[in-house]
């Protein structure tokens, strides 16, 4: 295949690269797992709460995606389908923890870092003591009320798109996604005082 070929592939639907990922066409495969590498492991982060956690859950996600992409109904994106299958990692994930498994604790290192160095040291302590408030307030909601707010004001994805992930419809989505911001802005107003 010549470099026009590959990069008139990199420019193809989902669709077209599942029609030939079904077919055997491994470059097909690979562009898509490489399209939603980074989305999925992002959702990940942010739904499971750690990085260790979330390369587990894009891993697993993946091997799900290439063992059963035989099995994907075009009936929904392949997006949703990839989070639909993140998200019942993820779920996996906190019953085994919930059953006595290790913990993994929102307040890692990596997560305290700030990226800059540039920045003056109070703004820089102003930004961890944020963050940790923030991470701290997100760990405190409801793993669906969680993903709800995620899927809408991190990802960035419509209403309609985030209930169809979650797998429900948009007035469930809408009423988690609002109680979410207002649990999440109590316990922001709550940690000021």
């Amino acid at each position: 295949m010549d470099a026009t070929d590959r990069a008139a592939r990199g420019g193809r639907s989902d669709a077209a690269l599942v029609a030939a990922a079904r077919k055997g066409d491994r470059e097909a495969l690979e562009a898509l797992l490489a399209r939603y590498a980074s989305p999925v492991y992002r959702f990940g982060v942010r739904l499971c709460g750690s990085e260790e956690v979330a390369r587990d859950v894009l891993q697993e996600t993946l091997m799900t995606a290439f063992r059963g992409l035989h099995a994907f109904r075009e009936q929904a994106r392949l997006s949703t389908w990839l989070y639909q299958v993140a998200r019942s990692h993820c779920s996996r994930e906190r019953r085994r923890e919930a059953r006595g498994g290790v913990a993994v604790s929102l307040d890692e290192e990596a997560a305290r870092v700030v990226p800059s160095g540039e920045r003056p040291p109070d703004e820089a302590a102003h930004a961890r003591k944020l963050g940790a408030e923030i991470r701290d307030a997100l760990a405190s909601l409801s793993a669906t009320d969680r993903e709800a707010l995620l899927l809408r004001d991190v990802e960035g994805l419509s209403a309609e798109e985030a209930a169809s992930k979650s797998g429900i419809d948009v007035r469930a989505h809408k009423s988690r996604l609002h109680r979410a911001r207002m649990r999440l802005r109590e316990k922001l107003d709550g940690g000021d005082t």
